[in-house]
């Protein structure tokens, strides 16, 4: 018998061979690129440092939590990017005993694998009682193309609350339905209330994307056992939901209060280009062995979304076979009239038509006429409005339509193909495109943008994939359980099944410390140092004394030089005139101007760093090509400054 932790030791065991060689250096390297990952590992030190303060009675400690010491003297800029609390909290055992914050990333990262692995393992369990189609389930999930794009956004990663969530709900109508105590009853929604709150401190876009679904599959679960008269089950779920709103709306804050201070929302024209086309859903990462080079059909930012062929064959197997029961049942239902059999009949073969319609407008076609008949469709408007009034027409003559459309709809596969349809479209964006091509710009993303607080500060819509994936996980765990159910004898077809899954997604061995030319500097070391091996002049910086300190460091404006200013900066934590986040402010702006090269403007240069406050300039001569660091020390100096530290090139000037 499959356990949840001997699934849970195959999914790790799967996780570091996947993320191999990460395993071999998991203390000292970060995968994939050394952009965003230090970003989130400063991000990870920052929250870790003051819940160790707070909890260790220092209860002052969480005042300035958003103040993070970056883009000084700016407030909030801890909410410039995502907060990763629910991360820190994980970590903060191991950090507290380590200090080592690469560590603590990376066990981050695999994490995120073996727990996503786990929840869908449970949840698809839960409503197919087959292990084994639920271990494919869970390898659908948890490695997934997608992540692979993804390896430097750990917060994008960070999607393995959602099937924990619907599993604790799955468990709370079961035992509702079959009248558990009060107490027993409470356990598996306190798990779904605990699951819930730390996705939503995980990730915002999730917070947002995967809020509606979570109501829509309460109100499925409710419809389809029929507890709308339930009084303790209304208030159970009112009161979880009060309890999550509690527990999330202290992290919105910020966010915003920065939106009150001036900070723009998304401009449509960034959200256009991270929006998913429909072929973006054929388009495979470039690092995948098998189809890195043969699924490419529309390479763009954001738009590696391939799911597998194995994912959507057996989630398509799991559709098909839920409406083959759905059809059984509702032949119980008399049958109807001639007329009315004629009406149906004609009115499902409009709904056929429109269908193939949809299919040939998103397959990037344009229809002008089909032999002698002219039909022009070149927008998926019109189709998808009469398929939508066929069918609607279809069930209001038809009894059995009826009662087929009740019987599928109350299955489990039948919410998890509906969940992946409005996700896919979601992940369209404000209009929707095939091959770059418009063909509606009257997408439901648009509604959210406009009319929803939190959507328009997103950029990047394409990233309701994850939640694509899994309802295609559950769908394909449903197909795959079906499968084992009709070939007894061939229980091991979903381990086979996960084998497939695995050859398509397979990228090993991944990149680790990822790093790249600055545009004319030399390029930055190829790692980051923890403990005693980080650069002394950051240990020099840590004697540093005085709540005044505040630092700034050349080269200034470079995104490869910033975040490792950042990241080191959790050596000493003074406040930083540098930084890189999620978005800028816009004095970093002007002072960028001034500061990437400040001998082009001496004296406006020294006027900035006067104005804004910093009291020691750190000149990285090693990183310059010419004589450019040795010339801005000497304007330094001859602005009064004085040479305090010279280790290795890295040059320290006290200014005042």
């Amino acid at each position: 018998m499959l356990t949840p932790s001997t699934a849970a030791a195959l999914y790790l065991l799967i996780t570091l061979v996947f993320t191999w060689p990460l395993a071999a250096g998991l203390a000292r390297d970060i995968p994939w690129d050394l952009g965003d990952s230090l970003l989130n590992s400063w991000i990870l030190a920052w929250d870790a440092e003051h819940l160790i303060r707070f909890v260790t009675g220092d209860f002052a400690a969480l005042q300035n939590f958003w103040n993070a010491n970056i883009f000084h003297p700016e407030q909030l800029t801890l909410a410039y990017s995502e907060h990763l609390f629910a991360q820190a909290v994980q970590i903060l055992p191991v950090y507290a005993l380590t200090g080592n914050i690469v560590l603590c990333y990376n066990l981050l990262f695999l994490s995120t694998f073996v727990l996503s692995g786990l929840g869908t393992f449970l949840f698809v369990r839960e409503i197919t009682g087959s292990p084994r189609a639920a271990f494919f389930a869970g390898v659908v999930y948890a490695f997934a193309p997608y992540r692979i794009p993804q390896f430097a956004h750990l917060q994008v990663l960070s999607s393995q609350w959602m099937p924990f969530a619907l599993f604790g709900l799955r468990r709370y109508f079961d035992r509702c339905e079959s009248g558990a105590t009060t107490r027993a009853t409470l356990v598996p929604l306190a798990g779904a209330i605990a699951a819930l709150v730390a996705q939503n401190l995980s990730n915002g876009y999730y917070l947002l994307f995967f809020s509606p679904f979570v109501v829509a599959y309460v109100l499925f679960e409710i419809a389809s056992r029929r507890l709308w008269r339930n009084t303790a089950v209304w208030v159970g779920i009112a009161s979880a939901a009060c309890l999550v709103a509690a527990a999330t709306l202290p992290f919105l804050w910020p966010y915003l209060q920065l939106r009150q201070n001036g900070f723009p929302r998304r401009s449509l024209t960034e959200v256009f280009a991270y929006s998913a086309d429909f072929y973006s859903y054929w388009t495979a990462p470039p690092e995948s062995h098998l189809w890195g080079r043969a699924m490419r059909a529309f390479p763009k930012p954001e738009g590696d979304l391939f799911p597998t062929l194995t994912a959507l064959t057996i989630g398509g197997i799991g559709l098909i076979a839920a409406t083959h029961s759905a059809w059984n049942q509702s032949r119980k239902v008399a049958a109807p009239s001639r007329t009315i059999t004629w009406i149906a009949f004609a009115l499902l073969v409009v709904c056929a038509i429109y269908f193939v319609l949809l299919v040939v407008l998103l397959l990037g076609f344009r229809l002008d006429g089909i032999g002698p008949l002219v039909v022009s469709v070149r927008r998926i408007d019109r189709p998808l409005l009469l398929m939508g009034v066929a069918g609607g027409a279809l069930l209001a003559v038809s009894r059995r339509a009826r009662a087929f459309a009740g019987a599928w709809a109350r299955t489990p596969i039948a919410f998890a193909i509906v969940g992946a349809l409005l996700a896919f479209a979601l992940s369209f964006g404000p209009d929707i495109r095939s091959d770059g091509r418009l063909i509606g710009d009257s997408a439901p993303y648009a509604l959210l943008y406009t009319y929803v607080p939190g959507f328009d500060g997103l950029r990047v819509p394409a990233r309701f994939a994850m939640l694509v994936t899994l309802f295609l996980a559950i769908g394909a765990g449903v197909g795959a359980a079906g499968l084992e159910k009709r070939f007894a004898r061939f229980g091991i077809v979903p381990l086979l099944l996960s084998l497939a899954v695995l050859s398509e997604s397979f990228a090993a061995p991944i990149v680790l410390n990822g790093t790249k030319a600055e545009g004319g500097y030399r390029v930055p070391p190829p790692r980051v140092f923890t403990g005693s091996d980080v650069p002394a002049v950051y240990r020099f910086l840590e004697t540093l004394q005085g709540p005044g300190t505040v630092l700034v460091e050349f080269p200034f404006g470079e995104t490869g030089y910033e975040v490792r200013y950042m990241f080191y900066s959790t050596m000493h934590w003074h406040p930083l005139l540098n930084g890189y986040s999620g978005t800028f402010p816009l004095s970093y702006g002007l002072r960028s101007a001034l500061l990437r090269h400040p001998l082009q403007n001496p004296d406006l240069a020294w006027e900035r760093l006067q104005a804004d406050g910093a009291t020691h300039a750190v000149v990285h001569s090693t990183l310059y090509t010419d004589t450019e660091g040795a010339d801005i020390g000497g304007w330094l100096l001859s602005r009064g400054a004085k040479l305090v530290s010279s280790t290795d090139g890295d040059l320290v000037f006290q200014l005042k």
